[in-house]
């Protein structure tokens, strides 16, 4: 069964590095709801963007990465409203 979940992109920022991605929230639910949740330890971000804080330079472009709740320093939506997306 899969449950209808919607995208939003976001900037995740850690000492070094910042990233631009894609993160998956449950349809309805809001993207501090999917932050709060004490369940998961790593956010799975999709079409990511890495770049270096210093030199802003683009250091990787995965497809997938899982960021660890620990070393976010602060997590903002890049666009305005969620956009849906099954599975």
């Amino acid at each position: 069964m899969y449950a209808t979940k919607e995208r939003v992109r976001v900037v995740v920022v850690m000492a070094a590095f910042r990233v631009e991605g894609d993160i998956y929230v449950l349809s309805g639910s809001r993207l501090t709801d999917a932050l709060n949740s004490k369940a998961k330890d790593f956010f799975a971000l999709t079409d990511a963007k890495v770049f270096r804080i210093e030199t802003d330079e683009l250091v990787f472009q995965p497809s997938y990465l899982a960021v660890n709740r620990d070393s976010i320093a602060c997590l903002f939506p890049l666009e305005e409203g969620p956009q849906r997306s099954a599975g």
